[in-house]
């Protein structure tokens, strides 16, 4: 099998034919979830705190933030994986169906597809935790210049290899909605091996969605709430293409 990235988003905008208002008020409801929890850790004031024990905390808080944020997905991709398997679910809480299903198996997939991206941006990273939280701009520090820009050029320089060790791992997500209590380092391994050969063109795939990525920056992020659930579907789409087409599995539905 070969994936024609231009096939694959053809595929998708068909599978969302008449189901943009709940792909887009999914997604609606995760992005305000998120941001809540968010701004809730960011006011804590735990990141200004001169204690590295309060800083230290910051960044677990900010861990488990992006954890809930990744279960969230898990339960908007399950719906968006239904709508290629042409099954739309319509079910009360499927934003929260990771929760109650093997959440921790969900946890550990994600988990290790941000550590195999983050570890990269951690040169970057070190930069930029030296940058000041706040600039008295009459007083603008000498270095602020060499640390902004250190941090900026070692983050692009970064996007390269991290792209290039997560993108084996894209699908991992998708094989736990087929299967919800397969371990999470099958589903990696399953990834893996449905990305073999086929790496190049989800890669070309992913870059076809830079123009719209660039367009939703520009509309100030609203354009995100249609883009993502376009996105995810054309992954979708991709991972049924990989697996091949049938509709013997159920689309994860709770055990």
């Amino acid at each position: 099998m070969k994936i024609i990235p231009k096939e694959m988003k053809r595929r998708a905008r068909i599978a969302l034919t008449g189901n943009y208002f709940p792909a887009v008020s999914l997604t609606v409801s995760l992005t305000l979830l998120t941001t809540a929890l968010t701004l809730l850790i960011q006011q804590s004031g735990l990141y200004l705190s001169a204690d590295p024990l309060n800083q230290v905390l910051y960044w677990v808080l900010y861990l488990i933030a992006l954890l809930f944020g990744a279960l969230l997905e898990a339960g908007l991709l399950r719906f968006l994986y239904s709508l290629c398997k042409g099954k739309p679910l319509r079910e009360r809480g499927i934003l929260f169906s990771a929760f109650r299903n093997q959440a921790d198996t969900y946890i550990l997939t994600y988990a290790f597809r941000y550590l195999v991206s983050l570890v990269w941006f951690v040169p970057s990273l070190y930069f930029y935790m030296q940058l000041p939280v706040v600039i008295d701009l009459t007083e603008i520090p000498a270095d602020l210049p060499y640390l902004l820009g250190m941090s900026l050029l070692l983050a692009a320089v970064a996007l390269i290899p991290a792209v290039f060790f997560a993108l084996p791992y894209c699908l991992a997500v998708y094989v736990l909605l087929d299967d919800p209590n397969r371990p999470a380092r099958d589903a990696l391994r399953q990834s893996r091996r449905l990305t073999r050969g086929q790496r190049g063109r989800i890669f070309r795939l992913w870059l076809g969605f830079l123009p719209l990525c660039l367009l939703g920056i520009g509309s100030f992020g609203i354009g995100f709430l249609w883009i993502r659930p376009y996105f995810h579907t054309a992954m979708g789409e991709v991972y049924l293409e990989l697996r091949g087409r049938d509709d013997s599995s159920d689309v994860g539905q709770p055990k």
